[in-house]
């Protein structure tokens, strides 16, 4: 059966993943926190995350689920293309990140982390401690195992990987819940019923007037449990796209799609100037619940947007949109790398520059006095870009057929009846 080929979708997963690098790195670069509204409209990444995770559940039961309600769907075929996509990502970044982290720290003992709540709320930060050996440790296990996201006291190592630890919980349950919600007749009650699901914990935090709690904030911003309504949200979107072709045709008519896309950006400022000139408790109302609507939308519209996908433009799309997971597992390491060598270029130009004397200590003192020009973040961006592609292509994908071949290929191979010239 023909397959539907979502090219805008792809663009979105890219476009998602670069505004994932803008929150974590732009704001290292001093002159963006001087201008208040691009600070703010870099401070909303739980919108990027959240719509990922949306998305995700919407590609996944148009692969696996379609029409046939996941009739045909096999669990431990599919627990195994999902591990085979996913783990080689998370234990290549893990490879490379780590070394950078002692080496910042100083070495293995002194890796020092800061409980996560968030630049919402109003107050000091808390106070950083160093984990230690047993913290280490354990830390480490956690995210050999893929289990990160469920602690919520802190990230460590390669922080941004928490959502692929949730993305691996939401595929283990996803054969059992993405054919039981393909088969509800009225996908759009159920939808509403998510969402409300969805929003009752943030609702509880903003009355309760919790913003600043360690715990709380671990479990509303990573937990996978908590999370999951977003990505099962994106399963029964998809049920919508299915069957209410009418409805949609009418939604993204010339003006229906101007006034989607007027709701989508209206969403997204509203939130930045409520991060400008409120914050405080609406960090978890918007976090988790009060966007989901324009989330919802906007993977919505995406999907039922299908340029030629024969096209050199929507081959690179395909690419990019494969590469965003790489983009979500890499860039962390990769800006460490950056900030390392964008000191040592401008430490180089000022001792070239200036009276300073020419050597490699000179060099090294200025380097360290520098701090990083926004005139190189171009070249950082298009530097993360084509390295987890090449990442993506040339090392993860390579992993992953390996993985499949192997595990998929041996059950086939073992299959009663089954022999060499015999189907």
């Amino acid at each position: 059966m023909h397959r539907e080929k979502f090219i805008a979708l792809d663009w979105l997963r890219f476009a998602l993943a670069i505004y994932l690098v803008l929150f974590h790195t732009l704001k290292e670069y001093g002159d963006i926190r001087a201008i208040q509204w691009i600070y703010s409209s870099m401070s909303l990444g739980f919108y990027s995350t959240s719509t990922f995770f949306v998305l995700s559940g919407f590609l996944l039961a148009h692969v696996y689920i379609g029409r046939n309600q996941g009739c045909n769907l096999d669990y431990k075929r599919f627990w195994i293309k999902r591990f085979a996509s996913l783990y080689p990502i998370h234990i290549l970044a893990l490879i490379i990140v780590l070394p950078l982290v002692v080496i910042n720290a100083g070495g293995v003992t002194q890796i020092t982390v800061t409980p996560n709540t968030n630049d919402w709320a109003e107050g000091g930060s808390i106070a950083s401690h160093m984990l230690g050996m047993g913290g280490f440790l354990s830390n480490l296990l956690l995210h050999v195992s893929l289990l990160h996201a469920w602690s919520p006291f802190y990230t460590t190592f390669n922080f941004a990987t928490w959502s692929l630890s949730a993305l691996f919980f939401f595929y283990l349950v996803f054969p059992f819940i993405g054919p039981a919600l393909a088969r509800i007749h009225r996908p759009l009650l159920a939808l509403v019923v998510i969402g409300l699901i969805y929003a009752l914990p943030a609702l509880y935090m903003f009355l309760a007037g919790i913003n600043d709690n360690v715990i709380a904030h671990g479990l509303m911003h990573r937990n996978p449990l908590i999370r999951l309504p977003e990505f099962l949200a994106g399963v029964v979107l998809h049920q919508i796209y299915l069957r209410h072709k009418l409805l949609l045709a009418s939604l993204f008519s010339a003006r229906g799609t101007l006034l989607s896309l007027a709701f989508i950006l209206g969403c997204f400022a509203l939130s930045a100037w409520i991060h400008a000139e409120v914050r405080g408790g609406w960090y978890y109302l918007l976090h988790n619940g009060l966007l989901l609507p324009s989330q919802l939308l906007l993977v919505l519209m995406c999907a039922w947007f299908q340029p030629d996908s024969n096209t050199a433009q929507a081959r690179v799309a395909t690419r990019l949109g494969v590469a965003s997971l790489s983009i979500f597992a890499l860039h962390t390491p990769l800006n460490m790398m950056s900030s390392k060598i964008e000191k040592l270029i401008l430490g180089t130009i000022e001792m070239l520059t200036t009276q300073a004397p020419v050597s490699v200590s000179s060099m090294l003192s200025l380097a360290g006095e520098q701090t990083r020009e926004l005139w190189m973040y171009p070249f950082f961006l298009a530097g993360v870009v084509v390295v987890c592609v090449l990442f993506q292509e040339q090392l993860v994908n390579r992993m992953r057929m390996a993985i499949q071949e192997r595990i998929l290929d041996k059950k086939k191979r073992s299959r009663p009846g089954m022999s060499h010239g015999h189907a």
